[in-house]
């Protein structure tokens, strides 16, 4: 898997000082390591406009830098809103319907009562605002018509991009590299795979980030999920954890323990390969692209499409160890391709030299 490397280089920088993890912060690392849904949140967790700001950012919906960014937040909210009237019948108060500030309507769903009616009305408004989102970046998708190879290195580059800010930070990651599935392997993994659809193989694009200690986990993902990837874009069910557990978790940087936060769907050729996987949709700016024009009007369906990118996030001892034994890549290719040959009908061939390797 060790393509694409950030390299290492002699002059190493100083060792960042950790920021304090924030509510959302915490609420971010729980979503990627359980692999839950932003829809069945009843409560955000933002403190400023400046927060909003950043999230928006990363969903490359830019309010600083971009003039059609303000009308396009305002358009899919009052999308929302209609959705909500229409369909389900719902009320809402004048302000929740028409706020001065779409960003007021995130902050107004981070209040701390323990209930408030208006809390409630803006999360479920938002809440539509996140799906009304996700099926016009599947729209824009279709209709410029882009190579999905051609959208992989967007994300590949942005990813990167974003790799090489972590080090020049000093953040305490060790390694951070990247591959890129080929047809071959696609196939391979369909064919050992039980749902032998092409939407069941989520890591065309896969990263794996290795940090210094099991005690900078927390921290990476959190940078991560501050300055790459924004949090709703997480794939509910498609995160998995055997490395973490619920009070280790709880232990460092004092995020709570949450149940199910160490449940993990065991992958059945890996035999004891550990790390925090989870997979994201990466939002990627579709105009970067040379041979694609913008609209007159960007507000309609923004200018993001999503790819789904996998990250596995491990520490340097848990690395080590998953590269020896039986849990190291070359055996894991070998138990792949028996389970293929054996969905075949076929018989594998032993390995010429007669070892276990050659995967």
């Amino acid at each position: 898997m060790r393509t694409d490397p950030i390299d290492v280089d002699d002059s190493i920088p100083a060792p960042a000082e950790q920021p304090p993890l924030t509510a959302l912060d915490e609420d971010t690392i729980r979503l990627a390591l359980a692999g839950g849904s932003v829809v069945e949140w009843s409560r955000l967790n933002f403190r400023s406009h400046d927060e909003v700001n950043g999230f928006l950012k990363l969903w490359g919906c830019d309010l600083v830098e971009q003039g059609w960014a303000r009308e396009r937040l305002r358009y899919v909210y009052n999308q929302a809103v209609e959705y909500l009237e229409e369909h389900l019948q719902l009320h809402f108060a004048s302000e929740v319907r028409r706020p001065r500030d779409v960003r007021d309507a995130f902050l107004r769903a981070s209040m701390r009562d323990r209930f408030s009616r208006y809390r409630i009305q803006y999360c479920a408004i938002l809440k539509l605002v996140h799906v009304i989102n996700h099926l016009e970046m599947q729209e824009l998708r279709h209709q410029v018509a882009v190579r999905e190879h051609d959208l992989i290195e967007l994300a590949n580059a942005k990813v990167l991009t974003a790799a090489r800010r972590m080090r020049e930070e000093g953040q305490p990651v060790l390694a951070f590299y990247g591959n890129r599935k080929t047809r071959p392997s696609v196939i391979t993994k369909l064919l050992a795979k039980r749902e032998s659809t092409a939407a069941t193989v989520f890591d065309k694009l896969r990263f794996r980030v290795v940090t210094e200690t099991r005690r900078d986990l927390v921290a990476t993902i959190a940078w991560l999920f501050r300055n790459l990837l924004p949090f709703p874009a997480v794939i509910p069910g498609e995160s998995h954890n055997n490395l973490l557990s619920e009070e280790e978790l709880a232990a460092i940087q004092g995020v709570a323990a949450v149940p199910g936060v160490a449940a993990t769907t065991a992958n059945p050729h890996s035999n004891g390969f550990r790390a925090i996987n989870f997979v994201v949709g990466l939002p990627v700016r579709v105009y970067d692209l040379p041979t694609i024009n913008p609209p007159k009007n960007r507000a309609l369906l923004g200018e993001v499409v999503s790819v789904l990118t996998e990250f596995q996030v491990v520490d340097r001892a848990t690395d080590v160890a998953n590269e020896t034994g039986e849990s190291r890549h070359d055996l894991y290719k070998l138990r792949q391709m028996q389970r293929v040959y054996e969905r075949l009908g076929r018989t594998m061939k032993a390995p010429v030299d007669g070892t276990e390797g050659g995967g």
